[in-house]
């Protein structure tokens, strides 16, 4: 035990100021190679990530502070509870995720986790299936833009979101206490009742909506120039380990170790950088000539569900002001590439017809489909956050209707 100490200490203090030494030494000895770096990391925060999660990052701080989470989740607790064992303030930061992409559900869980709206067990299942790329990356980026096809792109768009909800429903055992999961079958209230008094609630407790709409600004500012911080140091960092050969020779040793598999040594040298930043590492697996369109869509597919460390990055800088598990997210996420790449060889078959003799999607159609203009992205995101507000609100009423209904219907016989 002493000796774990002792190594722990050694590594947290002289290994991190070595690694920050070594980098801003080879930061020294390649100046164009990082200023490029630096530069095409920050033109994509700029044209892209800014305008594209900000409306998001805006929009989840005052919902959470209006109530109107809080009115969702007690609507949508009967929903939410039996399948991933989870409240259903759940289902908002789900939604966000799959709809805006990393790192909003890491951001979202992390408000309800600091707020005490969940407990930590159910943080932690939260985190582990509501932290997934958004469809405009997987359908424009990747299948438009990258394999020049839009049934591509949504054949990964279908294994990505299932397999996030494999990895939640697996989680759902993530130290389940039965009778947290019982006390949702005993005879319940009016949910719809309950929802309102939940807001009204809220709203006394928060405070007036002119100091919410500066605290939104203000922390959803800071986390997106923490996202673009990050941005542009991983695409230094992936450009300098791939100047030194750092790459070039993990991707030897990965080939050895992974021959059985049958993947070709350009695959390999895409994952390792598919490791460090999702669209990089996508983008090398489309060119490389010598594999199989089967095996560059499973590697794929593994990649944006792993989500690299640029994103890993983004989301424990999130989630650390919390007492959520590191590691535990880290294993969810490489469960989730797993599972993605698993499905991709599973279900390939049913959709082979579909996805082979696709038409290609010229590269002029995509800017349509995933709009590269500042002010268009960012009006398409605000559109699109409040589609997926009212979308989310509508079905929780319906659910809850619903099972009024039946309760109703119950009572009567």
């Amino acid at each position: 035990m002493l000796v774990r100490k002792k190594i722990k200490y050694y590594i947290n203090t002289y290994l991190t100021v070595l690694v920050v030494l070594f980098f801003v030494l080879t930061i020294v000895l390649f100046p164009d190679e990082t200023v490029k770096a630096a530069y095409d990391g920050l033109t994509t925060w700029l044209t892209i990530v800014l305008p594209a999660l900000l409306p998001f990052f805006i929009g989840s701080e005052l919902l959470i502070g209006l109530g109107v989470v809080k009115f969702i989740g007690v609507l949508l607790e009967p929903l939410m509870r039996p399948l991933f064992n989870v409240p259903g303030e759940g289902s908002f930061a789900f939604a966000m995720s799959i709809t805006s992409g990393y790192p909003v559900g890491a951001k979202i869980i992390s408000k309800l986790r600091l707020e005490k709206s969940i407990s930590l067990n159910e943080a932690q299942r939260l985190i582990s299936f509501c932290s997934t790329s958004g469809p405009l990356f997987i359908m424009g980026a990747v299948g438009v833009g990258m394999f020049q096809s839009t049934e591509i792109g949504f054949f990964l768009a279908f294994i990505h979101y299932l397999s996030a909800i494999c990895v939640g429903l697996i989680f759902a055992f993530y130290k389940r206490t039965p009778s947290k999961v019982m006390s949702v079958s005993k005879p319940e209230k009016n949910r719809i009742r309950e929802a309102f008094r939940q807001l009204a609630r809220s709203r006394r407790e928060n405070p007036p909506f002119g100091i919410l709409m500066g605290n939104a600004v203000r922390e959803s500012f800071n986390t997106i120039l923490m996202v673009g911080g990050f941005i542009i140091m991983f695409s230094v960092i992936i450009n300098i380990l791939s100047e030194i050969g750092v790459i070039e020779v993990a991707s030897h040793f990965f080939h050895f170790i992974l021959r059985p598999l049958n993947l070709s040594f350009a695959l390999i040298k895409s994952l390792m950088v598919g490791f460090f930043e999702i669209t990089i590492g996508s983008k090398m697996v489309v060119e490389s000539v010598q594999s199989t369109l089967l095996s560059k869509i499973a590697v794929v597919a593994f990649i944006i569900a792993w989500s690299g460390f640029s994103i890993h990055a983004q989301c424990i800088s999130l989630i650390s002001v919390t007492d959520i598990n590191n590691r535990l997210y880290l294993l969810s996420k490489l469960m989730h590439g797993i599972f993605s790449a698993s499905l991709v060889y599973l279900l390939y078959p049913l959709f082979s017809n579909y996805i082979e003799f696709s038409s290609p999607v010229f590269r002029h159609q995509y800017s349509a489909f995933y709009p590269n203009q500042i002010l268009n992205v960012f009006k398409f995101s605000i559109e699109l956050f409040v589609i997926i507000v009212i979308s989310l609100l509508l079905f929780s009423i319906t659910i809850s209707l619903l099972l009024s209904i039946k309760q109703y219907l119950n009572k009567k016989r």
